[in-house]
């Protein structure tokens, strides 16, 4: 996967946030990170059901593709899930994490009942940023594309020097594209450790660790930088050995956006992403 890499820094010390910090009004606009609570833990797991379905179908045809101990597929390879089919990428630093993007209209479909729960966050950002649309009463953001960001075995963990500040949407300008990243599954606080995200807010520099949990999310502006944490193999096997995660792109419909929506869709999953026309 490509992405926008930042240098990585050392850190002596992270400051851990609970959700209830990241949940001030206009969060996203002014910090570049935001969370919410869009469902109750059981509410969450219904929701989540068709998703986990196909992806527990991708794990059980296609285990080869996701094991770390065997070469990666080659980029973008055609992963088939009962009526849903993923394009299969495989992270430049490691052979543990796979990124299954959405691979046509019919499996990004799959993912718009969660969607729906957090474009509203995503059109108030992009309307204080300036645009409101172009009169016709249409979002002011798409759903530009869907994937588990995967690590299915225990053989490595997450070392610092794999896990890289990035920004997802570099070529953007703020408020013009965004992810949400959520765990696909309960995370016992055992595992925890294997299910964490380091941020920086716009305001300083200073390290930030949030904590995934089911019904919650995190949503990060395109140019917030951010990372996984890193986490051991011992990590890893708190939690059976399987780290999921959905990771949501949406993008804002300004048409002033568009190029850098483009040149980083281009670069993460080349083969299918939906844009505004």
């Amino acid at each position: 996967m490509l992405f926008v890499a930042l240098a990585s820094a050392t850190i002596a010390s992270a400051i851990k946030t609970s959700p209830a910090a990241l949940r001030q009004f206009g969060a996203l606009s002014t910090h570049g990170v935001a969370a919410t609570r869009f469902a109750d833990a059981k509410d969450a797991y219904a929701l989540l059901e068709p998703i986990r379905d196909a992806f527990d179908e991708l794990r059980s045809v296609h285990p080869d593709a996701l094991a770390p101990q065997l070469e990666p597929p080659a980029p973008g390879t055609t992963l088939h899930a009962k009526d849903a089919k993923f394009h299969c990428y495989a992270a430049g630093t490691t052979r543990a994490m796979r990124w299954l993007y959405a691979a046509d209209e019919s499996t990004l479909e799959l993912f718009e009942p969660l969607a729906a729960h957090f474009r509203p966050h995503f059109d108030m950002t992009v309307s204080a940023a300036g645009w409101d649309g172009d009169g016709d009463g249409a979002p002011l953001t798409v759903l530009s594309a869907a994937s588990f960001v995967a690590v299915v075995g225990a053989d490595e963990g997450i070392s610092d020097e794999i896990a890289r500040w990035h920004e997802d949407w570099g070529a953007c300008g703020d408020h013009e594209a965004f992810s949400v990243l959520l765990p696909m599954h309960h995370v016992d606080i055992t595992a925890q450790k294997a299910y964490r995200l380091e941020y920086r807010t716009w305001e300083n520099d200073r390290v930030n660790v949030y904590d995934y949990q089911l019904g919650d999310a995190v949503l990060v502006d395109g140019r917030a930088p951010h990372r996984t944490a890193p986490f051991s193999a011992a990590d890893l096997e708190e939690a059976d050995g399987v780290r999921v995660l959905v990771c949501l792109n949406f993008a804002s419909t300004d048409p002033a956006a568009r190029d850098g929506q483009l040149d980083t869709m281009r670069r993460q999953t080349p083969n299918f992403f939906h844009l505004p026309h």
